[in-house]
């Protein structure tokens, strides 16, 4: 099995088990169920984050980094920091895929962008999330280490940003 036919065996896993959790969700468990924001930090791009439960969360991710663009989706689990009034911590894991175009490319692991590059792998992720004195405005610290399958075939381990959201 070629890594493309690997990767989109993955990825329809992924979201045939994220349909079937959402579908049997109920939606009565926050006073929102969707936050969008911008993440800032070794990549600049943006996100989308849908709970699904009380404590688990879709995320999807999508930043610039190296002169290319990358997208990650991520299951989250949410845990309450009980001593912290509206401070959340959360961990959890999905897949990204990334691309660099030739050549404006410059990926760290090529010396001279000649051609194209893809990269796609699984993700972890975990992080801190902190509610403004109840308004529809979240700020989080995560990090988000990555191994790539094809090209640079290592640990992307330095991937930390700061996301600013908004719920409704």
């Amino acid at each position: 099995m070629n890594h493309s036919a690997l990767f989109r065996f993955w990825i329809f896993t992924f979201f045939y088990c994220s349909t079937t959790l959402i579908s049997q969700a109920q939606y009565s468990f926050r006073d929102y169920n969707t936050m969008v924001g911008v993440r800032a930090g070794t990549s600049i791009g943006g996100s989308v984050k849908h709970f699904v439960s009380d404590q688990s969360a879709l995320e999807l991710m999508v930043f610039n980094r190296w002169k290319g663009w990358n997208a990650s989706l991520l299951y989250e689990y949410h845990r309450d920091i009980r001593e912290f009034r509206g401070m959340e911590w959360y961990f959890g894991g999905g897949v990204h895929y990334g691309i660099w175009k030739e050549p404006k490319a410059e990926p760290p692991w090529v010396y001279k962008g000649t051609e194209d590059y893809r990269a796609f792998g699984v993700d972890a992720i975990v992080g801190l999330e902190y509610n403004f004195y109840n308004t529809n405005f979240y700020l989080s610290l995560d990090w988000k280490p990555a191994y790539n399958f094809v090209d640079f075939t290592d640990l992307w381990w330095d991937e930390i940003a700061f996301t600013l959201r908004y719920s409704f």
